[in-house]
């Protein structure tokens, strides 16, 4: 797994490195019908769940996204919350409208395992605006584990710092009622537009654990790496794959934290 995350930290710069070189080439690409996703879509509960609010342009007075995917395992906090019971299928919509200048949205997601007896519902409402370079969001979020007959509040920030036209800096820390404590992640992504459809994405991450995931230790949690690749296959559908990997850090004997490599495609409709 080491060599596996020292080889994509290589491609993660290699990338850097040519779009830098093709932006100073060519000039911006202009797409004709943009594919939109963003680069910090590593720390969503599944790696799937990319937040993507702005799917549309700010002359729409509501837009729609629907989207379903498949992940081989189900990570969330650098964990396996399935261990040993194969992965999720999930299906998500979310809704958004430009208001007080920035982006007021409402989604809803499912997620059912395959092979063990296990659901779950997510409820969210939040905010998001953009000044100069800086997005900054927030969200709450009501969980409903149906299988476990347990729930939970979630309060999310999160910020994103575009550093030039393919790649920045992204975090996201996420309170839970339950637990009564915080998880953070902080990630450097970069993005690679191959041509006016296709979009290749990688991500680098940091996992920091404050009181979140109970009985375990605080502190930097995992070093996680992604790479995906989304394709526009129509003017409002697109495709993704990934793979992700993730590396332990500072881990106790007994706890949950080990080395995970999983991988999953999603489609998505936006309009």
């Amino acid at each position: 797994m080491k060599n596996t995350l020292l080889l994509s930290l290589a491609f993660v710069a290699l990338v850097s490195w040519t779009s830098g070189r093709a932006e100073l080439e060519n000039g911006s690409v202009g797409y004709e019908h943009p594919v939109n996703s963003d680069g910090h879509a590593l720390y969503q509960k599944t790696a799937n769940l990319a937040h993507h609010h702005h799917v549309g342009t700010e002359e729409s007075l509501f837009e729609l996204g629907l989207s379903t995917g498949i992940d081989s395992r189900y990570v969330s906090e650098g964990r396996d919350n399935l261990p040993a019971e194969g992965g999720v299928y999930w299906g998500r919509a979310v809704g958004h409208t430009h208001a007080i200048g920035g982006t007021v949205f409402a989604e809803v997601v499912g997620i059912e395992a395959w092979s063990t007896r296990y659901n779950e519902t997510k409820l969210s409402a939040g905010y998001e605006c953009e000044v100069g370079n800086l997005s900054l969001g927030g969200s709450l979020t009501y969980l409903d584990f149906p299988a476990l007959g347990e729930n939970d509040v979630e309060a999310v920030l999160n910020a994103r710092w575009k550093l030039g036209p393919a790649g920045g800096l992204a975090t996201e820390w996420a309170w839970s009622d339950d637990a009564g404590g915080w998880f953070g992640e902080t990630s450097a992504f970069c993005e690679l537009a191959v041509d006016q459809k296709l979009t290749l994405i990688a991500a680098v991450t940091i996992g920091i654990n404050e009181g979140y995931v109970t009985e375990e230790h605080d502190g930097l949690n995992y070093l996680g790496v992604r790479i995906q690749a989304v394709r526009s296959i129509t003017e409002h559908l697109k495709g993704g794959i990934y793979v992700a990997g993730i590396e332990p850090l500072n881990e106790k004997p007994g706890e949950s934290l080990r080395e995970l490599f999983w991988g999953g495609g999603a489609l998505t409709l936006a309009f």
